[in-house]
């Protein structure tokens, strides 16, 4: 039984017409036989290479720094997860921050290729490595110009498509393990607030009846920037670490996603070489494996989902005028930028995402929200809108180190209570 108790002979049925009677029951009747058959979901992953061409300009640090070549390859790393009703599709890209306007484009292209996918299903997020392509526009070859390179961002937007559709086409049953923890790295710091940290690291695996691994996702969160403004090679910094140690272990696609990383959470930056970034990123390679060593089962029920659009005041004039200008490629909504916010959960895994680089207060807000157990909170995604954080950063400015710049990065101090706002208001179904 699918644990529903519909009676026929009450009288609201029997008013109804014949036609709808049959209609119900039919329905009810794949309603309860998807609940009964659950027994897995249908997952499929991919990656594929999205590293520019040598000379390209690099996001993160001063203008006007280009690419010399490639350390390591930047990856698109999709994974489907589908509960024969609906599926939700999360990516990853090894970039500095893909945003909204290129993100809709993703989503629309996938769900044009994917009979019955929903747009907002496609969940985009950015690891955020600064020794990548400038995907926004902020560090050109001077004050005055874009460095973003339309051509190889439209062959981003493709390959992110092509990527998920080929993960689609990967799906196969699958049962899934989820296991969380807080986990403490000595080379991890908030410069602004030492004692604010969500240092939660968690993992959901998703394995086929086979045996084999398909994909695993690990959520933690610190800044790429092991290397440093003086790197002009391309690389995903230590997520490279992080990625080769994970498939030295496991088979499948090894999704890094990013997490709260904003005012200001860094690595403890040593020497700065692909050495050290390799090492660190092996560090959270361990460590997720560790947890997923002491993960539980995650027996499959269905999807639930929810998002909404949110409104945010643009307050930072800079970032108006380099609109204006067309630096930045983003219009406004009576002087306010649109995005978006996502809830959604895979069993006992539960995710919200944050369209920036959102304060660790946001990430501990987020997870007093959740009535999952694990929890997976997805910064750089569906946007990249710079910092995100708390008020008083504006008001007191001389209480936080650094804070006279991440203001400066910043649409404006109401963007993270508004942004919980929306958040609070999603109701999953």
């Amino acid at each position: 039984m699918c644990g529903f108790q519909f009676d026929s002979s009450e009288p609201g049925f029997r008013r109804l017409p014949v036609s709808a009677r049959r209609l119900l029951a039919i329905l009810l009747a794949c309603w309860c036989s998807q609940v009964q058959s659950l027994e897995h979901y249908l997952v499929g992953a991919a990656s594929a290479s999205i590293s520019p061409p040598t000379g390209t300009l690099l996001a993160g640090y001063g203008r006007d720094r280009r690419s010399t070549g490639e350390h390591d390859p930047l990856y698109a790393r999709a994974v489907v997860i589908d509960d024969r009703v609906s599926s939700i599709i999360i990516i990853t890209l090894d970039n500095i921050g893909l945003t909204r306007p290129d993100i809709v484009h993703i989503q629309i292209q996938a769900s044009e290729r994917i009979p019955g996918l929903a747009p907002d299903h496609v969940i985009v997020s950015s690891t955020h490595t600064h020794a990548g392509p400038d995907v926004v526009g902020l560090w050109g070859s001077n004050y005055w110009s874009s460095g973003r390179d339309q051509t190889y961002v439209n062959k981003l937007i493709d390959t992110a498509v092509d990527t998920i559709v080929e993960a689609h086409h990967a799906r196969q049953p699958a049962t899934s393990r989820v296991g969380s923890r807080q986990v403490t790295f000595d080379w991890v710091e908030n410069r602004s607030e030492p004692e604010l940290l969500d240092r939660t690291l968690s993992v959901l695996q998703f394995t086929g009846l086979d045996g084999k691994s398909i994909a695993t996702l690990t959520n933690h969160a610190c800044h790429p920037t092991v290397l440093g403004p003086d790197n002009t090679m391309v690389s995903a910094d230590y997520v490279e670490g992080f990625y080769a140690s994970m498939s030295a272990v496991l088979p499948g696609q090894h999704l890094f996603l990013q997490g709260a990383i904003g005012g200001w959470v860094q690595p403890l930056q040593g020497d700065r070489s692909h050495d050290l970034a390799r090492k660190l990123g092996s560090e959270v390679a361990t460590a997720a494996v560790q947890v997923l060593s002491e993960s539980e089962p995650n027996p499959p029920a269905p999807l639930t989902f929810a998002s909404a659009s949110v409104v945010l005041p643009l307050d930072n004039w800079t970032m108006r005028v380099l609109m204006w200008f067309g630096i930045l490629d983003r219009e406004t909504i009576d002087g306010s930028l649109e995005t978006s916010v996502a809830r959604f959960t895979v069993a006992n895994a539960e995710f919200i995402t944050h369209p920036g680089e959102t304060s660790p207060y946001y990430s501990k807000a987020s997870r007093e929200l959740m009535t999952h157990r694990h929890g997976f909170v997805m910064g750089l995604t569906q946007d990249a809108l710079g910092y995100i954080l708390k008020p008083d950063y504006f008001v007191h400015t001389d209480r936080y180190p650094h804070a006279g710049y991440l203001t400066s990065v910043s649409i404006g101090e109401d963007a993270g209570p508004l942004l919980m706002q929306a958040l609070e208001s999603l109701r999953l179904q």
